[in-house]
């Protein structure tokens, strides 16, 4: 399905075969790029904010918000988030008194930062990533969970706040031949 509401031009890139379901929200799609064959289910919103990439085959399930506060994303391919996910990149600077996004712009102090999200990375249900976190290739974040420091690669993580669960065991016959896998960590599995 095409996107009803966004003509492809509108994107800073639009991959083959990417989905777009009905009644989503897309803010700034000119900072937006979504690579091949990437899936956005119904009631998602997508904030351009200074940029946000999701890359091949990313799946981004129905009611999520990627890109809350108007920082930059990353989202790795062949990863996906659940229903309800929130993956924040910018928030009040709390040192102000004046924290609401209704005052006058003079007064707006907000903090945008980078959000990483590794390839090959599965974020289940209701899960809330803040800002300038990374989650390393690989990585697992449970349901609900709530994420305020960087994941390390092929980690299990759940939670409030997230902490380590497990190493995430990988039966793929051909994972190790990867490119993108790191010698640091790839003996571990």
């Amino acid at each position: 399905m095409e996107c009803l509401y966004h003509s492809p031009w509108e994107f800073r890139h639009y991959g083959e075969g990417v989905r777009i379901y009905e009644y989503c929200t897309i803010l700034n799609p000119s900072v937006i790029s979504l690579h091949d064959h990437c899936r956005v289910d119904a009631m998602v919103r997508l904030e351009g904010g200074l940029g946000l990439t999701l890359g091949e085959r990313v799946h981004v399930g129905s009611g999520s918000r990627l890109n809350v506060g108007g920082g930059e994303l990353v989202f790795g391919a062949h990863g996906g988030c659940s229903d309800n996910v929130v993956i924040a990149t910018g928030s009040p600077d709390l040192s102000y008194l004046h924290i609401s996004a209704a005052e006058e712009p003079s007064l707006c102090h907000v903090i945008k930062r980078k959000t990483v999200v590794g390839e090959y990375v599965v974020i289940f249900a209701g899960a809330i990533l803040t800002p300038g976190v990374t989650i390393g290739d690989g990585a697992i974040v449970a349901a609900g969970a709530v994420v305020t420091e960087d994941i390390p690669p092929f980690e299990v993580w759940g939670g409030v706040p997230a902490r380590f669960i497990k190493r995430r065991v990988i039966r793929d016959a051909d994972w190790r031949d990867a490119d993108w896998r790191d010698e640091e960590w790839a003996h571990q599995i």
